[in-house]
């Protein structure tokens, strides 16, 4: 099995999960292959990754990137020069969503986005003192490893489930999430639930943040579909003649986002950056 089938497997089975993650992944499976196998198909290789999770405009992004720079340079070099950029422009994200924390906040998140995780870690080493509220994520509890993470780094969470998010809204100090794609159709894709917590949010009057990379706005058509994880994720046994509907994100109307923190710092309409070349 090629490097790129095995990723894409493991991404399709979420062994690799979130934006970044996924992104970074299939980047260094495509470049090991290709330096593999100077004949090989790269767009076809980079097919295979795509599709085993259509809706990650940063893997496609940076995947196009790369083969768009191509040239002498060896494949795998390549490779760790893009990611040691995108790791750098992360630190920048991490540093200007840092500036928005204030002594004694309380910021709620929701799901796993490293994006803004690397943000609340970065805002602890500078010693400010805050606090986190955390919802799980159902089904696959990716909130968990939100909570786990940041506990581990010394930060305060309390962890509570998704039902549960009103009483972190009210009376939290911001929102601060990730997101998967950003669309040209005006709305944002990110984790089941976000929706509704901005809703709540904008009724509270929280500020909510959206820390992403500019690599997520979608540039090659206007719209995403929602992706439908299987149904025994939500109820294994579930009794004959119910249904499960188990989408695995949301679209969120951009008019429900404050201001995007992204690497090159805080940008009201993040449509308008222009698009990441290598």
């Amino acid at each position: 099995m090629s490097h790129t089938e095995a990723t894409a497997a493991q991404i399709r089975d979420l062994k690799i999960q979130g934006a970044n993650a996924i992104a970074k992944s299939a980047l260094r499976a495509l470049a090991a292959d290709l330096s593999e196998d100077r004949a090989a198909d790269g767009e076809a290789l980079a097919q295979t990754l795509i599709l085993a999770r259509p809706n990650e405009p940063m893997l496609r992004n940076l995947v196009r990137a790369f083969l768009d720079a191509g040239g002498e340079e060896d494949h795998e070099a390549l490779a760790e020069r893009l990611l040691a950029r995108v790791e750098q422009e992360e630190a920048a994200i991490a540093s200007a969503g840092a500036d928005l924390i204030q002594p004694g906040m309380h910021v709620f998140t929701h799901c796993h986005s490293s994006t803004a995780t690397g943000v609340l870690k970065e805002a602890h080493r500078r010693g400010t003192p805050f606090k986190v509220l955390n919802t799980e994520t159902r089904p696959r509890y990716q909130g968990r490893i939100t909570a786990a993470e940041l506990a581990g780094e010394g930060i305060e969470v309390l962890h509570m489930v998704d039902s549960a998010a009103k009483y972190a809204l009210d009376g939290a100090d911001l929102f601060l999430f990730g997101a998967d794609a950003i669309l040209p159709s005006g709305y944002l894709i990110n984790k089941v639930g976000t929706g509704i917590f901005c809703v709540v949010a904008s009724r509270y009057d929280v500020p909510a943040y959206c820390a992403t990379h500019t690599l997520k706005v979608v540039r090659d058509h206007s719209d995403e579909a929602v992706e439908q994880r299987p149904p025994g994720e939500v109820w294994p046994d579930a009794p004959p003649g119910v249904l499960v509907f188990n989408p695995a994100f949301d679209k969120v109307h951009l008019k429900y986002v404050t201001t995007f923190v992204t690497e090159r710092g805080l940008i009201k309409d993040v449509l308008e950056a222009p698009p990441w070349r290598a």
